[in-house]
């Protein structure tokens, strides 16, 4: 992953941007801290899902009511993520 300052990646983002839809992937950093991380957009589809999970076995029946109740142990962060 190539480091960019912020500075930089602000002067040439269209040209940032064509490297990242190549794939190449960038750290910014300003004032010596790590700001962002740019990457390449995934897609996610049902059909690709399906392509992962061919030649796997069956996902339990009981799945889906294990998920939903797991739901309850998750904890909820309200704190700002941009912010230490």
């Amino acid at each position: 992953m190539t480091t960019v300052s912020a500075r930089d990646a602000s002067r040439g983002f269209s040209a940032l941007l064509d490297h990242v839809q190549h794939g190449e992937e960038y750290t910014v950093v300003r004032d010596g801290k790590v700001i962002a991380r740019i990457v390449p957009a995934t897609t996610h589809t049902v059909a690709g899902f399906l392509a992962r999970r061919a030649g796997r076995p069956p996902l339990d029946e009981d799945f889906a009511a294990d998920a939903v109740s797991a739901g309850d142990l998750l904890a909820v962060d309200a704190g700002d993520p941009w912010h230490d």
